[in-house]
C-alpha cells in the first residue's frame, strides 16, 4: 500500500501539477490521521478490556475474602452465643444458694470463660488493590464506598473482641487463680469452643495426679460478689458483640448479594 502511495505521489511531481498534489497530501494527512484515530480507537478499547478484566479479577478475588470471612462471622455467632449460656448456666447458680453445682460441673463451665477470641479480617485483597491505585479505573464505584464501609467498620468487632478479654484478664481470672486448679480432669474442656483442639491439653493436665489432699473450695467462688459482677459484665459485654456481629453479617450479605449481581 505504502509503494502504491509512493508511485502515485512521484507520478504527480513529474507531471508537475500542483493541484493534484495539494490533493493527494491533503487525502495522504486524512489516511494518516484517520489510521491514528483507528489506532488511538483499538488501544483505548484494549485498556478497556483490561481494565474490566481487572475489575472482574478483583471482586472474584474480594467475594472470596467474603465468603471467607462469612464463616468466621458464623464461628464468632457460635462461640459468644455459647457463652452466654454458661454465663447464664453459672449467674444461676451463684444466685441460688440452695442448688449445687458439684465441683466437675462448675469446672466444665467456667473452663470456656476463660478463652477469648481474635479477630480476623480478611481484607488483603482490598488493601492490596486500594495501595496500587488499581481503584482509578473501576467503575462500580458505590459498590467500592460499600466496600470501604465494610472493612472500616471491622474496628467495632476488634473493639467488642478487646473489652471481653481485658475483663476475662483483670476480673475472672484473679477471682479463678485463688482457686486450687486440681479439680481439672479430661472432661473439663468438653464444653470449650476453640478453632484448634484443646483436649490433648486437658488430658495433660489430668495425667499429672495430685498427691497434696487440697480440697478446691469452688462454693467460695461462686458466693463471691465479685464472681456475680464478672458474670454480669462479661454477659453485657458478650450480648454486646453478638449485636455487633449480626450487623456485621447484614451488611457483608448485602455486599455479597451485590457483587454476585454486579
Amino acid at each position: 500500500m505504502i509503494k502504491v502511495f509512493r508511485k502515485i505521489r512521484q507520478n504527480i511531481i513529474r507531471e508537475n501539477r500542483a493541484s493534484k498534489y495539494l490533493l493527494y497530501a491533503i487525502g495522504e494527512i486524512i489516511l494518516v490521521v484517520i489510521g491514528i484515530l483507528i489506532a488511538l480507537q483499538i488501544n483505548t478499547w484494549n485498556e478497556n478490556r483490561k481494565a474490566k478484566q481487572l475489575e472482574a479479577n478483583f471482586f472474584g478475588n474480594v467475594l472470596l475474602d467474603l465468603e471467607k470471612d462469612q464463616q468466621k462471622l458464623k464461628y464468632y455467632q457460635n462461640f459468644y452465643t455459647k457463652r452466654i449460656e454458661y454465663l447464664d448456666t453459672m449467674l444461676t447458680y451463684v444466685r441460688n444458694p440452695n442448688k449445687t453445682m458439684g465441683i466437675h460441673k462448675f469446672g466444665m463451665y467456667v473452663e470456656p470463660l476463660f478463652y477469648a477470641t481474635d479477630p480476623t479480617n480478611y481484607n488483603t485483597t482490598f488493601e492490596s488493590a486500594k495501595s496500587l491505585g488499581t481503584f482509578n479505573n473501576f467503575k462500580e464505584r458505590e459498590l467500592l464506598k460499600d466496600l470501604s464501609e465494610y472493612y472500616a467498620d471491622f474496628t467495632l468487632i476488634e473493639k467488642s473482641f478487646s473489652s471481653i478479654l481485658r475483663i476475662i484478664e483483670n476480673q475472672f481470672e484473679p477471682i479463678m487463680y485463688t482457686l486450687p486448679e486440681n479439680y481439672m480432669n479430661e472432661d473439663t474442656g468438653n464444653l470449650v469452643i476453640s478453632e484448634v483442639s484443646v483436649q490433648e491439653f486437658y488430658k495433660k493436665v489430668a495425667s499429672i495426679k495430685d498427691f497434696r489432699g487440697i480440697t478446691a473450695d469452688y462454693e467460695s467462688i461462686l458466693r463471691t460478689p465479685k464472681m456475680e459482677n464478672y458474670l454480669i459484665g462479661d454477659m453485657g459485654r458478650t450480648f454486646g458483640a453478638i449485636n455487633i456481629i449480626a450487623s456485621r453479617q447484614n451488611m457483608l450479605n448485602r455486599l455479597l448479594e451485590k457483587i454476585k449481581n454486579q
